[in-house]
C-alpha cells in the first residue's frame, strides 16, 4: 500500500527548546495569510536542514578533503547559470557593454595613429633620426 506524501517541511518544523520562534513566523507579529506563513516555514526548514547537513560534514572527524556547502553551491548556481533574472538588456547596459568592449581598442588605435603621424611629420621635416633597427 502506497501512503501519501509525508508531512511538509513547514509542518515538521518546530521551535527549538532553547530558541524562540522567529519573529517572521510568529503570527502575532503581523497579519498574513496561512499560505504565506507555511511557505516561510518551509523555506526556514530547508535552510535549517542545509545548515545542519553542512555542520555535520564540517564536524565529522573523517571528513573528506573538500566539504561542499550546499547553500553556497545553490547561490553560485543562481549567480552563474541563472543570469537573466539579475541582468536585463537595456539601452544603457548595451551602450556600456559596447564602450567597455570596443572603447579601449578605439582609444589605443587613436594613440598609436597619432604617435605614428607625429613621427612621420618629424621625419619629413628632417627633425627626427630613426634609430638603427635590424628588424
Amino acid at each position: 500500500m502506497a501512503a501519501g506524501p509525508g508531512p511538509s517541511a513547514g509542518q515538521q518544523y518546530r521551535p527549538n527548546a532553547f530558541v524562540s520562534l522567529p519573529a517572521e513566523l510568529d503570527p502575532d507579529t503581523y497579519d498574513s495569510s496561512p499560505e504565506k506563513r507555511r511557505a516561510e516555514a518551509e523555506r526556514l526548514a530547508i535552510r535549517a536542514r542545509l545548515k545542519r547537513q553542512y555542520q555535520l560534514q564540517i564536524n565529522n572527524p573523517d571528513a573528506p578533503a573538500v566539504v561542499e556547502n550546499p547553500a553556497l553551491l545553490r547561490w553560485v548556481y543562481a549567480r552563474t547559470q541563472n543570469v537573466y533574472p539579475t541582468f536585463r538588456p537595456t539601452p544603457k547596459t548595451s551602450f556600456l557593454g559596447a564602450v567597455c568592449a570596443i572603447g579601449p581598442f578605439l582609444f589605443w588605435m587613436a594613440v598609436f595613429k597619432m604617435d605614428r603621424d607625429h613621427k612621420e611629420k618629424l621625419i619629413k621635416e628632417g627633425k627626427y633620426e630613426r634609430p638603427f633597427s635590424v628588424f
